[in-house]
C-alpha cells in the first residue's frame, strides 16, 4: 500500500515539474484522392482506365451471352439427345466456360497491373512537386487526409497542390 502511494505521489509531482513543450512543427494534410480526381493528369488517367474497362466489359458481356445461349440449348436438348452426346456437349461447354473465366481473370489482372503502373508514374511525377512545395513553405509533415480524424481547414493544402500540379503537368 505504501508503494502504491509513493508511486502516485511521484507520478503527480512529475506532472507538475514537467514543462509542456511548445510545438513549432508545421503539420498539414493532403487529400490524395482529390488530387488524383481533380488534376488534369489524374482525370486523364482515370478516363483512359475507364475506357479500357468499358471495352473489356462489353467484350466479356457478349461472350457471356453466347455461353448462356449454349447452356440453354444444351438444357433444351437434354431429353432429346443421347446421354453420350449430352456428356460430350457438356464437356465442351465446361471447357469453353473455363477458357472464358481464365481470359476474364487474365484481363482483370492486366487491367489492375496497368492501373497500378499508371498511378505509380503519376505519383512519381507529383512527388517532386509536393516536396518542393513542402520545402518552400517550411512544412515538416504532410499527412494523407484518410488518416486524419479531425483537422483545421487551414491545414488542408489539397487545393493549392492541385493548382500547382495543373500548371506544371500537362
Amino acid at each position: 500500500m505504501k508503494n502504491i502511494k509513493k508511486f502516485f505521489t511521484i507520478l503527480i509531482l512529475s506532472f507538475f515539474f514537467v514543462n509542456p513543450s511548445n510545438c513549432q512543427e508545421q503539420i498539414v494534410f493532403l487529400d490524395l484522392d482529390s488530387v488524383v480526381g481533380n488534376t488534369n493528369a489524374g482525370k486523364s488517367i482515370i478516363d483512359k482506365l475507364e475506357k479500357s474497362k468499358k471495352e473489356s466489359l462489353l467484350k466479356f458481356e457478349k461472350k457471356e451471352k453466347d455461353l448462356k445461349k449454349i447452356e440453354d440449348q444444351i438444357k433444351k436438348q437434354k431429353n432429346i439427345i443421347s446421354e453420350k452426346e449430352l456428356k460430350k456437349k457438356l464437356a465442351e461447354f465446361r471447357k469453353e466456360l473455363s477458357i472464358f473465366r481464365q481470359e476474364r481473370q487474365k484481363v482483370i489482372n492486366e487491367f489492375n497491373q496497368k492501373k497500378k503502373s499508371e498511378f505509380n508514374v503519376f505519383f512519381k511525377k507529383i512527388t517532386p512537386i509536393i516536396e518542393n512545395y513542402v520545402s518552400e513553405n517550411n512544412i515538416d509533415i504532410v499527412l494523407d487526409k484518410k488518416n486524419i480524424f479531425v483537422g483545421s481547414k487551414k491545414k488542408n493544402i489539397t487545393q493549392e497542390i492541385i493548382k500547382i500540379i495543373n500548371t506544371k503537368i500537362k
